[in-house]
């Protein structure tokens, strides 16, 4: 063989080889052991951020819309469906409502009829027991020009001011909360929750409700 067509076959063996490492470096192969022809994935690479390991839901979301039914005693929260549920009505350490994201016992509420059979309740706190009676929420005002709140006071169903009902909200997107002919807003800027009439803007939030299980408030001769 003349050195030029030495040549030649030498470079031809070059490209030859170079053209098969290009393709291996650019498509995932597998190899299988018996030796039949490799297999070229056409999965792509993932590209999704991984997930933290043992991360769960917070506590306090809920479906947004009305939730839970609101019945008799049974442990029930109520988070604002703007928040998706993450925002809850909880009691603070001065007794007046607030919001909160974490689902503790001062964010759990018992309705109590008043009537039997009647859809108009005192709303009771379903764990903070004092002298083995629960505390119920009323319109408190504050004064000093400041709006209306909720606060806890003695269980009185006499008094209007602490009587609520949960109609459903227009549109069927939660319930609201409506306390002696006015209604619970939680959506101001500064995160208050306050009790106005409707009609005064947008006065009127809508709740979600979950159901926490029966109620552990004890009851006379337990």
């Amino acid at each position: 063989m003349s050195a030029v067509a030495k040549i030649g076959l030498l470079a031809g063996g070059s490209l030859f080889v170079l053209s098969a490492a290009a393709c291996s470096s650019s498509d995932p192969v597998s190899a299988p052991a018996d030796g039949s022809a490799p297999v070229v994935s056409s999965v792509p690479a993932s590209t999704a951020p991984p997930t933290e390991s043992g991360s769960t839901t917070p506590a306090g979301i809920a479906p947004v819309g009305p939730g839970a039914p609101v019945r008799a005693d049974r442990q029930l929260v109520f988070a604002t469906a703007q928040s998706g549920g993450r925002k809850m009505l909880t009691v603070g350490s001065d007794g007046v409502v607030a919001l909160t994201d974490r689902l503790g016992d001062k964010a759990l509420f018992v309705p109590s009829p008043v009537e039997v059979g009647g859809d108009r309740y005192l709303l009771k706190t379903a764990k903070m027991i004092e002298g083995g009676e629960a505390w119920c929420l009323h319109v408190n005002s504050p004064g000093g020009g400041q709006p209306l709140n909720l606060k806890t006071a003695a269980c009185d169903a006499g008094k209007e001011d602490q009587i609520f009902t949960f109609p459903l909200a227009p549109g069927g997107k939660g319930r609201l909360i409506e306390v002696g002919g006015m209604y619970v807003f939680a959506e101001g800027a500064d995160g208050a929750v306050v009790v106005q009439e409707s009609g005064e803007g947008d006065a009127m939030s809508s709740f979600t409700v979950r159901d926490q299980g029966k109620s552990t408030i004890p009851h006379l001769g337990d």
